[in-house]
């Protein structure tokens, strides 16, 4: 009697593990939560080719969240981490990698909610 408790508990733990992994869908446009603000200086790059790779800094901050916690990842929902910060205010400087079009994603640590999503975008071409 004891082995199919435990198996049952086993399976239970991997279905809330599955449920709390759900990928979340990638934004189509650049948002922010109310509270949140996101910004990218500069906001594109130097020129109008599109291979351009530059240096940014990424300022955020968040209002109305109990316990700040918040991480900043790359290109996808799941990407690799850029940077964390437990301040309602935060920055950080890149290196030259920056391109036109990459996205920059706001979460909460704590609930893995996306804060906000900000896009390094072209520099108007003539």
């Amino acid at each position: 009697m004891r082995y199919p408790m435990i198996a049952a508990t086993v399976l239970m733990a991997f279905a809330v593990t599955a449920c709390n992994n759900k990928s979340q869908p990638m934004p189509t446009e650049a948002f922010t939560r109310p509270g949140v603000s996101m910004k990218l200086d500069p906001p594109d790059a130097p020129n109008c080719k599109p291979d351009t790779l530059y240096r940014a800094t990424l300022t955020w901050s968040v209002d109305g969240i109990d316990a700040p916690k918040t991480e900043v990842r790359m290109e996808r929902t799941d990407g690799n981490v850029f940077a964390r910060s437990n301040d309602r205010t935060a920055h950080a400087d890149t290196g030259d990698w920056v391109k036109p079009g990459m996205w920059f994603l706001l979460f909460n640590r704590k609930t893995d909610e996306m804060l906000g999503a900000l896009q390094a975008g072209p520099k108007p071409c003539p």
